[in-house]
């Protein structure tokens, strides 16, 4: 954290701007894959390029299966979901995904069929509740929409190293989607959502938190961690996107205090030097 007042902006009150240099850590140095590398014992990375391709294939199958299932949940029941306290909220949905990651190892993508949509679905739950504690309006589809936006964000690829901010050019490519989207949905309420009108919306997505499920998959299916080590590994799958939502409707919340503007400037500020840093 910084305590040089020279690096935030006097528009913002110095606890803002930690908050903010906080969150863009924490997205701009995702840590999920460090993290199950960590649990196992062994270079995650080395593990996932082992994968065939076809297998690849089939888990971003499953993954866009699991959106799809997530999507028809935001738009349908997201609106009502309940406030609890933070602590509370996330920690017994981390107790569910763990439950359900329990024996996702040892049956193949059989199981990872079966257990990721319902992950997922635990996963949006606490979501939302991050969003609303943060003040967004659950009564939106939008906002709903944007509840499974937090997918595509806590992934990186080389694409994004052209990016000035891989996080904003990510909202600001969705966030027409998301436009677009949510007057024709409305119309769907009453039946499962037509996967055409969301395929565009949930392929960008399904790219990118596919990275993760794979890397989850992997470490689920490591012979030495058994059921329990499954649990723990969907335990931090879970923790995962909860830090990633928390950031990002962080995020939304100080725009709307301040404006999106000023906010997307010092986030760029502060990308740029945790890259100076990561440099040096």
């Amino acid at each position: 954290m910084s305590n040089d007042p020279k690096l935030f902006s006097a528009e913002m009150s110095y606890d803002d701007f930690l908050e903010l240099e906080k969150c863009v850590e924490i997205i701009e140095k995702p840590s999920f894959f460090i993290k199950v590398s960590n649990f196992i014992g062994s270079p995650i990375e080395k593990l996932v390029e082992k994968l065939p391709e076809g297998s690849r294939n089939k888990i971003t199958d499953i993954t866009n299966d699991a959106l799809l299932k997530g999507t028809n949940l935001a738009v349908k029941t997201l609106e009502y979901v309940e406030s609890n306290t933070e602590h509370d909220s996330k920690k017994i949905h981390k107790l569910v995904a763990s439950v359900l990651g329990g024996g996702a190892g040892l049956f193949g993508f059989t199981a990872l069929a079966i257990e990721l949509p319902l992950t997922t679905t635990v996963m949006l739950r606490s979501i939302a509740e991050i969003a609303k504690m943060n003040g967004e309006d659950m009564s939106s589809l939008e906002t709903r929409l944007n509840c499974v936006q937090v997918f595509a964000f806590g992934s990186k690829n080389k694409a994004d190293d052209a990016m000035n901010s891989s996080y904003y050019a990510i909202r600001i490519l969705l966030s027409r989607e998301i436009a677009a989207l949510a007057g024709r949905l409305e119309a769907h309420f009453a039946g499962e959502l037509a996967s055409g009108i969301l395929g565009k919306f949930l392929g960008k997505i399904t790219e990118r938190f596919s990275q993760n499920v794979l890397i989850k998959f992997v470490g689920q299916a490591t012979p030495i961690i058994g059921a329990a080590g499954g649990a723990t590994i969907n335990y931090l799958f879970t923790e995962f996107y909860q830090q990633i939502a928390t950031a990002h409707f962080s995020i939304r919340r100080l725009e709307r205090k301040y404006t999106p503007e000023l906010i997307e400037a010092e986030y760029d500020r502060i990308a740029a030097r945790l890259k100076t840093k990561k440099e040096d």
